[in-house]
């Protein structure tokens, strides 16, 4: 298998059915040419192993066809046979775009937080009583407060660090977030990356708005913590 995948890339290939495995879990079963686009978007780093569906070994990516789509190495970019496809730069997901995902979140997370809140109430009026329950909330209001943030922290925490790296906005949008170093991001990273949204609305929503004019439509946020949102879906 391992000369097979060293091999220059064919249309076989591309239709090939493989697991990717990126260092923390198995990604698959997808189509060579989904990993050639995941490679060329940087969502896959260069130590990441992949495997054929039904290949007894891992084999690691660098060594195999589709380490000539890795962006910024010269001598691989150079091994692509000129038959071969067309290297593509990812596209990044301009301002419009990602507040549209991000209203889509935010009705969600509303939404689920209005379900919990329900649930709790039917719950403590069968228990306590009207009365009991109603003074509770009157008194922990706080309290309600921070059940409702974490609700929210774990819906961004939870799909931003699975399969789609994309909360479910970002995957009706078609966009996703990488890192660039490659990495995928993990709960705690992703729930880092929510709080850097306070950063990006202060002063004035500043962070946010820098999406218009910075080069890969970086906010401050992506600025700081190395992030990028991409078009596509994994």
């Amino acid at each position: 298998m391992s000369d097979y995948l060293s091999s220059p890339l064919s249309a076989e290939a591309l239709e090939q059915i493989y697991y990717l495995h990126d260092g923390v879990g198995v990604i698959g079963p997808i189509t060579g040419a989904k990993l050639k686009e995941m490679v060329e978007n940087g969502a896959v780093f260069r130590s990441a192993n992949v495997s054929l569906v039904g290949a007894p070994n891992w084999t690691p990516i660098e060594q195999t066809g589709f380490s000539a789509f890795f962006k910024g190495v010269a001598e691989v970019a150079a091994s692509v046979p000129s038959s071969g496809a067309r290297r593509r730069e990812p596209r990044f997901a301009g301002f419009w775009i990602r507040l549209g995902a991000y209203a889509i979140d935010y009705a969600l997370t509303v939404a689920l937080v209005g379900v919990a809140g329900v649930f709790f109430a039917i719950i403590s009026v069968s228990l306590f009583g009207s009365a009991r329950t109603e003074a509770f909330l009157d008194d922990n209001s706080s309290i309600v407060n921070i059940i409702g943030a974490v609700i929210a922290l774990t819906y961004y925490a939870y799909f931003s660090a699975g399969p789609w790296q994309a909360t479910p906005g970002k995957r009706i949008c078609g966009i996703y977030v990488i890192r660039t170093d490659g990495r995928r991001l993990d709960a705690p990273f992703a729930i880092l990356r929510n709080f850097g949204y306070l950063v990006s609305a202060l002063p004035l929503f500043l962070g946010f708005l820098m999406i218009f004019w910075t080069d890969e439509h970086k906010a401050l946020h992506d600025m700081i913590l190395g992030t990028r949102v991409v078009y596509g879906k994994l």
